[in-house]
């Protein structure tokens, strides 16, 4: 037989192996194990050049990716296991059969992105850019654009490997480098910064994330006026990357920037309007409670230099959460809506209307009837009606009726418009508005004049709603149009013989007309009654009027029931009144709480009292006839809120200036013992809340910040200040001047003691034998004492005294105490040396502290202790240490009002900081591995274990001496390095040094798991199982990624097992390398 017949049976041969090799993938599609064997054989054909056809290799990738989606991580190992076929493939088949395989490849990579495609992109790059050259750049790059913007972090990691690789090309002056950039259309530098940005965003401390958006967000040249469509694309992509950022601190960041530099016609032309708007709809962005919180005056800015049309068009589109809504409503100004479109308008109101926060709603409300007042004032009533029950919900408070009443009486086809004046109009613009405040009778009188003028046909829903007043005018009407019987309609007179009679003559056409005339008659029948007693005369059920009347029936039997001199009989009207009541009706509130106040129990108006003020947020307090356990209730009352509910509280008590109402009602309860004639009563509260304070701290000696035991200790110590003065028994300053207290209860105690003082030559004595932080306290005391006192001390020769008994602490055990005894002398003798009183050691002392503490001077007068003397003569004093002692918002009554302390309030949080001397210092990279002390290391059984770790896509700055000798240490079999590594290849003990080339090290890990050894990482995420909890296999390849890049994709792919090192542990690769290493010896020889 001739060679070129043994060559035809041999190509006929792979030919028909090949075909059922292909027929074999086809039937093991969803068999991975089966599917894994298959790919094996055909690594083991392809590495001893017995090559496969093309159609077998791209069958094997098409049944991997298209097979079952259940074991996604053994699919992708699967893949990267026929991704080195291929690679081997094309190695060894001649130059144009390989670039079409890859070209094949790339397009399905590219045209059809699936979840694969980036790590066919990644494990394939270096042969897509060694054989394809530049004309795979376009593909390559339009498909790792597309990939980035995945929701899924595989495929982002995917992407983040390939702008790595694309930028180190870029990096690299030459052909593929200037090819590179063209497809990108942008400079080196724009792309380093891209690919800077797109790596830090992996970073899991988002203060490093802020730093490199600070740095490198100016570098991309966002606003440069030449920019290609290309590069716009990709700005595009990183934009919606940044904006999709979950994490608080750094979507701020992001926001901060954009609207500084960008405008509206610019994230238009960038298609990114919608986008960037979707990431400002996050309450947390504009938390006053947060660090460096967004503010509306930087969305303001942002407004001002844009067009407004076209961001309305675009914001009233988002279902927004309540508080961003509001930032942006309120971000507008009058001349900047004027050419609105009124169909933009009412969308604006109807996003409006749909808050669900009354507070928040009302002040977005009032900005908007604000802004466009000019567009409202053009309206006709029709408009006028339709705009204002887009803007206004039932139950609203309707502060319009003045502009409602003109544009009735300027309406000169009224009769075109009575369609709108329908229950729903009933509703919002007349219920509720009479409340407290009365209908306006102008405008009552000015709708019922335009209804007189039209025939009784088309008097419409209006004829229902005047049956109520029972003045001459109103009751003519009735009898001339409708022939009512009005006598019917007077005091005294029965109310079903009524609703009969108006039934009939009122000619109900629908179900809703019936109903509410129905209702109509129970709220005339309540106010023509003169007194509670009538119900009962009449064996009326207030309850069952409750259900029948509208909101006028309600305002008529609180009016009753206030005058009532006698308890009702049934105990179940007083709750249900209540639970119908509004926020903000102050006058139906007062009725009620006067009635309960005068007729019921303490325990049982106590009780009425709390429902109350919970259900309608009531603050105020009727008398100085409660009880000693109410006062303490109110005192101690609030339960803090959480969550979005807290946002938008913080929201409206620091921006809309709304008072939070537990603090408010704490405030008036302060207020009202203080007004309190009874000494006595003011003395007991005083002394129980010692007693309570006492008590907790005894329970309690550790409690958080702002937890329910510190709250409660604020409240005490507020209501102490104020109520000191009258009482005048003992108090224990052991229970006071605790060092296990918080800072803030510590400077109020602080206060407490110092401004009632009679002297201090107590706290001067003890001060010496104490310790430091009560040294502090005492201190504290003793300034504010001095300053108090001043001129009468320096009467009496005391203050030189004082001077020289404060000026040893000065040099403390502690840094604290030293500083702050310099600032307290230094305050004091500043004060003598400009009140021109002599203290010969007042002059020598400023200036030698100035000298000692030098520029840091300026900065510690914000210290807080410093400045609660000046609030000893303040009549809100309490609320001016509530807020320097950085309490929460909803501790202080009228929070907003004391903004102007705020940098004594950043002071008092930093100084809660703990030193920067009593944190360790990270390890560093040149102290190499720590390892636990133990007999272990290198003793117990090792039989059977087989460790090998590979180093090789560690950069050249790790110490790499150090892990060799770890490795040493623990019998490793093999540690592998980059093939450039210096690192000698001898070792004095069995551990044999491998260098393998990058692109080679997927081939490493293949053929050694072939030898049963099982790959770990430990460059996991959150999910992924903690390695402390991780059992690690006998034979085991531990791969340590780059402290940056992480692990290479096409390296990922390989893994058998990923898992993790907690962030806050280490970021450096030797100490996590001696987690992983002293793990998996204490599994299995300890």
């Amino acid at each position: 037989m001739d060679f070129n017949a043994e060559v035809q049976i041999l190509q006929r041969g792979v030919t028909v192996r090949d075909e059922l090799l292909c027929e074999l993938v086809e039937i093991l599609r969803d068999h991975e194990p089966g599917l894994k064997r298959v790919i094996q054989s055909i690594y083991t054909l392809v590495q001893d050049n017995l090559l496969c056809n093309t159609q077998l290799v791209h069958k094997v990738i098409s049944a991997v990716i298209s097979g079952s989606q259940d074991e996604t991580s053994t699919r992708r190992r699967l893949l990267a296991r026929a991704l080195v076929c291929v690679q081997l493939q094309v190695r060894r088949i001649p130059a144009d059969e390989g670039a079409l395989m890859l070209h094949e490849l790339l397009a399905r990579a590219s045209d059809d992105v699936h979840p694969y495609a980036g790590q066919i992109l990644g494990h394939l790059f270096n042969d897509f850019v060694r054989v394809l050259g530049a004309d795979c750049f376009l593909r390559l790059l339009d498909a790792t654009r597309t990939i980035l913007l995945s929701k899924e972090p595989q495929d982002r990691k995917s992407s983040y490997f390939l702008i790595s690789k694309i930028q180190r090309m870029c990096e690299i002056d030459g052909e593929h480098s200037e090819a590179l950039l063209n497809g990108l259309q942008c400079s080196a530098q724009q792309w380093i910064a891209f690919a800077v940005i797109v790596a830090d965003l992996e970073e899991q401390d988002p203060n490093l994330v802020g730093i490199t958006l600070e740095t490198q967000l100016p570098q991309l040249q966002l606003m440069s006026s030449d920019l290609g469509e290309r590069w716009l694309a990709w700005l595009r992509t990183i934009c919606i990357r940044l904006l999709q950022e979950d994490r608080v601190q750094v979507l701020r960041k992001t926001l901060e920037y954009f609207l500084t530099h960008l405008s509206v016609e610019y994230l238009c032309r960038l298609g990114l309007l919608p986008e960037f708007l979707m990431a400002t709809n996050r309450s947390q962005l504009f938390d006053p409670e947060g660090d460096n919180w967004l503010n509306g005056e930087q969305v303001k800015q942002f407004v001002a230099k844009g067009n407004v049309e076209l961001l309305l068009e675009a914001l009233v589109v988002v279902s927004w959460e309540n508080v961003p809504l509001l930032v942006w409503i309120r971000s507008l100004e009058s001349e900047q809506v004027e050419s609105v479109p009124k169909e933009l308008f009412i969308k604006l109101c109807l996003n409006v209307k749909a808050i669900d926060n009354y507070d928040l709603r009302e002040g977005a409300r009032d900005h908007v009837i604000l802004i466009f007042k000019d567009t409202i004032d053009g309206f006709s009533l029709r408009d006028y009606i339709v705009y204002m029950e887009s803007l206004f919900n039932k139950g609203d408070l309707f502060p319009e009726s003045q502009r409602l009443k003109d544009k009735i009486g300027n309406c000169t086809d009224f009769e075109e418009h009575i369609d709108f004046f329908s229950r729903r109009f009933f509703d919002i613009f007349l219920c509720y508005d009479r409340c407290s405040f009365g209908l306006q009778p102008d405008l009552s009188h000015t709708l019922f004049s335009k209804m007189e003028t039209l025939p009784k046909q088309k008097h419409g829903f209006l004829r229902f709603v005047f049956i109520t007043k029972n003045e001459e005018l109103f009751t003519r009407f009735y009898r001339k149009f409708y022939n009512v019987d009005t006598s019917l309609l007077q005091k005294g007179k029965s109310l079903g013989e009524m609703q009969v009679h108006l039934l009939d003559r009122l000619d109900c056409q629908t179900d809703e007309e019936t109903s509410f005339l129905k209702a109509r008659c129970v709220d005339l029948f309540t106010l023509n009654m003169d007194s509670w007693a009538q119900l009962e005369e009449l064996n009326l059920d207030p309850l069952e009027l409750l259900e029948q009347g509208t909101y006028d029936t309600i305002l008529a039997l609180a009016r009753l029931l206030e005058s009532h001199q006698e308890r009702i009989t049934d105990d179940a009207v007083l709750p249900a009144l209540i639970s119908r009541l509004k926020s903000y009706d102050f006058t139906i509130i007062e009725n009620v709480v006067n009635y309960a106040y005068r007729i019921l129990t303490e325990e049982e108006f106590e009780s009425v009292y709390i429902n109350l003020m919970l259900q309608t947020k009531y603050v105020w307090l009727p008398g100085e006839k409660l009880s000693i356990s109410l006062y303490l209730k109110l005192l101690l009352h609030g339960e803090p809120t959480t969550g979005m509910a807290r946002i938008e509280a913080a929201y409206a008590s620091n921006t809309l200036r709304f008072v939070e109402s537990s603090a408010e009602l704490r405030y008036n309860s302060i207020c009202n013992l203080k007004l309190c004639t009874n000494n006595e009563m003011r003395s007991k509260v005083f002394k129980e809340l010692l007693k309570i304070n006492e008590k907790l701290s005894i329970e309690h000696p550790q409690y958080t910040e702002n937890s329910e035991v510190h709250r409660q200790k604020m409240r005490i110590a507020s209501a102490l200040i104020e109520l000191r003065r009258y009482y005048n028994g003992p108090i224990s300053l052991e229970s006071l001047l605790l060092p296990t207290d918080q800072l803030g209860i510590n400077l109020m105690h602080e206060f407490l003691v110092s401004v009632y003082a009679k002297n201090i030559d107590w706290a001067l004595n003890a001060l010496p034998n104490l310790e430091p932080r009560q040294q502090e306290s005492y201190l504290s005391i003793a300034y504010i004492f001095i300053r108090k006192n001043l001129g009468n001390l320096n009467e009496q020769n005391k203050l030189s005294e004082m001077f020289s008994l404060l000026l040893p602490f000065t040099m403390g055990s502690t840094r604290s105490t030293r500083i702050l005894a310099q600032l307290i002398l230094h305050k004091l003798a500043v004060t003598c040396v400009e009140g021109s009183i002599c203290i010969p050691l007042a002059e020598i002392l400023v200036n030698s502290i100035e000298t000692s503490l030098g520029e840091k001077l300026h900065d510690l007068q914000s210290d807080p202790r410093l400045w609660l003397p000046d609030f000893i003569w303040n009549y809100d004093r309490l609320c001016c240490i509530l807020y320097i002692t950085n309490v929460p918002f909803d501790e202080i009554h009228n929070y907003s009002k004391y903004i102007s302390y705020k940098n004594i309030r950043h002071a008092f949080a930093a100084r809660k900081l703990p030193s920067s001397g009593e944190v360790a210092p990270p390890q560093t990279r040149s102290e190499g591995s720590i390892l636990p002390s133990t007999e272990a290391n290198n003793s117990g059984n090792t039989s059977g274990l087989d460790l090998i770790l590979v180093a090789s896509l560690l950069d050249s700055e790790i110490n790499f001496p150090a892990l060799r000798r770890t490795c040493e240490k623990f019998g490793f079999q093999s540690l592998v390095v980059a093939e450039e590594s210096h690192l000698a290849e001898t070792s004095p003990s069995h551990l044999s040094i491998v260098k393998v080339k990058s692109e080679n090290l997927v081939e490493f890990i293949l053929a050694k798991q072939a030898e049963g050894y099982k790959a770990v990482s430990s460059k996991g995420s959150a999910g992924t199982p903690k390695f402390d909890l991780f059992k690690f296999p006998k034979k085991c390849i531990l791969v340590l990624g780059h402290e940056k890049h992480g692990i290479p994709i096409n390296v990922t792919g390989v893994l058998d097992y990923v898992v993790e090192i907690p962030q806050f542990v280490s970021q450096d690769t030797n100490f996590e390398a001696s987690l992983l290493i002293w793990e998996f010896f204490k599994q299995h020889c300890a």
